[in-house]
């Protein structure tokens, strides 16, 4: 059985997983100690298999490994910044629709009295 393939097949099926849950579940499912389980892990990071993401906002930051390669920060922040300034064109829009219905009833009602 090809231990990296069983990696990819559990990454798949259940996502992004700490790095030390994939050495338990190896060291159980093929009878691999931690070291040889990180050999395997690194391999396939070289590899670009797989891809380390460390997430840094839990105390003591931990380590995952994912499937899809991480954006750079820069990347991160550009697209969070590009989806607030598209939220706020839509709100903007959808303001400007609320007051252009609001003067055309207003109109409407002018033109019936």
């Amino acid at each position: 059985m090809d231990v990296e393939k069983e990696v990819v097949s559990y990454l798949y099926e259940y996502g992004n997983t700490r790095e030390s849950d994939i050495i338990n579940y190896g060291m159980k499912k093929f009878n691999y100690s931690s070291e040889r389980m990180k050999k395997v892990i690194k391999l396939m990071v070289v590899k670009g298999k797989i891809y380390y993401v460390v997430h840094g906002k839990l105390e003591p930051p931990e380590v995952y490994i994912s499937l899809k390669e991480p954006l750079p920060p820069e990347t991160s922040k550009i697209l969070l910044e590009t989806f607030i300034q598209i939220k706020d064109a839509e709100e903007d829009a959808q303001k400007i629709l609320e007051e252009a219905a609001a003067l055309a009833e207003r109109k409407i009602k002018e033109r019936h009295l």
